[in-house]
């Protein structure tokens, strides 16, 4: 019997995998196939078949196989807020200087052109496809905020981002405490007004569903790992072997799996890492001078350490996730840790109480940003990975290079700058920006 035979096949039904099977739709494509082996926007699930052949990993929490995507959220209502991945526009460093060490001052001006893209993009299809937009999607802003001891650096970050052209305000302490509380030692901070939150869960299968009403899509839900592709030449088609043996052949393939697949083009440039959620309850402290319920911005702390919100009165708190590489997830311990920071730095909420709490995968790179493209011009496999734990901002530009990247039509100027500096080759030759 001959294997299936598709135009494209997209591995992943994340948010990244989504959007490229609907950019792919609305570019006239069609006979696309897109493989979940869990659930659409998150991964394989404590109720998914787990795969044959799916390796379980012996840690400090018995054998467990690691299974939430990293676009997976809270499962709502007493569970968890669902609005909380990021759509973000700030370059995931520390600083921007250290951004331009590696890609030149043109290199970091490129990168908040292409955030603001994919991030204004990403609200705008969200607006047009999910079923209750103004409940799913949060456009609150975000706040990076800094303590006393880094009110010169965060200066200092907040000049380059005016130099480039970047729409953000200086924040001064009576600003911050308004809107972030007076609890915390928090004396300074950038505004970034557009920027916004979103049940991801809800987008990716939104966006599936409406490519899929097209007829050029096909999703398979809860079906076998991807375990290996193979590629004869530019001339001939991508086969892919599933992990209880089905063999598929495709055109165009395009990789959008987050943390969880790996090959030699991936070795040593995309690390797997865990994501931590916890979500402490929060009640309006009205006169005690703490953040806003039932929703507020995205905080940052200057340096990435944590990220939080109020939303749905919980407060919704990230971190742990950058020394968790390969290890296992110690999900207790990592949460654990979570909720003990945000009842340290907002002592008026509840100490000690149950709270829901969440570990996910997604996978990051050496200069945390994405990998895209095909890793050399006769390839047929196409990478769109590396969440980076930044938000979908730049993920959503990547997304929708999807029909130029496999040559459906030609790229513009602005998406082949993006194109250029998220390129999969960039780690074995590239021409460096000057400043």
């Amino acid at each position: 019997m001959k294997p299936e035979l598709h135009d494209v096949v997209i591995i992943g039904a994340g948010t990244t995998g989504a959007a490229a099977a609907y950019h792919l739709a609305e570019a006239g494509v069609s006979n696309i196939l897109c493989l979940e082996m869990g659930a659409v926007g998150q991964g394989r699930t404590a109720a998914s078949r787990v795969p044959p052949g799916t390796p379980l990993i012996r840690g400090e929490e018995s054998v467990y196989a690691p299974y939430n995507s990293g676009t997976a959220v809270f499962d709502g209502g007493a569970k968890g807020p669902r609005t909380i991945k990021m759509i973000v526009t700030l370059p995931p460093y520390l600083m921007l200087e250290g951004f331009a060490d590696q890609h030149g001052w043109d290199g970091v001006r490129t990168y908040l052109e292409l955030a603001i893209r994919g991030r204004n993009l990403q609200l705008e299809l969200a607006n047009k496809v999910l079923a209750n937009p103004a409940e799913q999607v949060k456009q609150c802003g975000s706040l990076m905020v800094c303590e006393p001891a880094r009110v010169q650096r965060l200066q200092q970050e907040f000049d380059d981002l005016q130099r480039l052209g970047c729409a953000c305000e200086w924040w001064d302490r009576d600003q911050v405490v308004a809107a972030h509380g007076a609890a915390a030692n928090f004396v300074a901070g950038i505004w970034f007004a557009g920027d916004a939150r979103i049940d991801s869960v809800s987008y990716a299968r939104a966006l599936l569903e409406a490519a899929c009403a097209t007829g050029a899509v096909t999703l398979r839900e809860h079906c076998p790992a991807v375990v290996n592709l193979a590629s004869d030449g530019a001339d001939r088609p991508v086969t892919l072997q599933l992990a209880d043996g089905t063999v598929l052949q495709a055109g165009r393939v395009i990789v959008a799996t987050g943390g969880l697949h790996s090959d030699h083009h991936l070795a040593g440039v995309l690390t797997p890492r865990y994501s931590y959620l916890v979500a402490l309850p929060h009640r309006d402290p009205g006169a005690a001078g703490g953040m806003a319920a039932p929703d507020s911005a995205n905080f940052f702390t200057f340096g990435f350490s944590h990220d939080w919100c109020v939303a749905d009165n919980f407060v919704r708190i990230s971190g742990e996730d950058h020394y968790s590489g390969l290890k296992s997830p110690r999900a207790d311990e990592r949460c654990g840790r979570l909720a003990r920071w945000g009842w340290q730095t907002y002592p008026y909420l509840e100490a000690e109480v149950d709270h829901p709490q969440k570990y996910g995968i997604y996978s990051e790179t050496a200069d945390f940003m994405p990998l895209v493209g095909t890793p050399h011009d006769d390839s047929r496999v196409c990478y769109l990975v590396g969440c980076n734990a930044w938000g979908q901002a730049s993920l959503s530009a990547a997304a929708a290079l999807a029909p130029a990247l496999l040559g459906y039509r030609e790229l513009t100027p602005e998406e082949n700058a993006t194109a250029r500096l998220f390129s999969i080759r960039r780690f074995s030759a590239r021409s460096r920006a000057t400043a």
